[in-house]
């Protein structure tokens, strides 16, 4: 065995575990009715991992990192499909977003998933994140509806 072959195999493996970790995709829109609401967003989940059996999945506020938003556990004890739509409402540990200052700025959101094994092992890991304002709302129902 090589150095040359030693170094690239261990390249590979920690390419490969990187990629594993990282490669769950979270996607999620704003609705007007999200506005100091406590009923999550849907969230689509792309590219989950075969042996999940739980999902956490934790709401973060960017621009205000003292205001804990929750989220909750969505468990499937036979499994998730690759694909998978967290429907509307279904985070029981959410408070939604209502900043201060929302007919203008708003706050940048971020939603983080992880997902797990029945032995509570990390699988992989995603996020998506969306600023949270009136005026992004509206352009995004607009841009999105083209």
């Amino acid at each position: 065995m090589t150095m040359k072959w030693f170094i690239s195999a261990l390249l590979a493996g920690l390419a490969s575990t990187a990629w594993s970790q990282s490669n769950l995709q979270v996607d999620f829109k704003w609705l007007m009715s999200n506005h100091c609401n406590n009923n999550s967003p849907a969230l689509k989940l792309q590219n989950i991992p075969p042996g999940t059996t739980s999902l956490k999945i934790q709401m973060i506020d960017l621009d205000n990192h003292k205001h804990d938003h929750g989220g909750g556990v969505v468990v499937r004890a036979e499994g998730f499909p690759t694909d998978v739509q967290i429907e509307p409402g279904a985070l029981d540990k959410y408070t939604g977003p209502c900043p201060e200052n929302f007919t203008t700025l708003g706050h940048e959101y971020q939603f983080n998933v992880t997902a797990l094994s029945s032995e509570n092992k990390t699988l992989a890991n995603g996020s998506a994140k969306a600023p949270f304002s009136a005026k992004f709302v509206i352009l995004q129902g607009v841009i999105g509806n083209k």
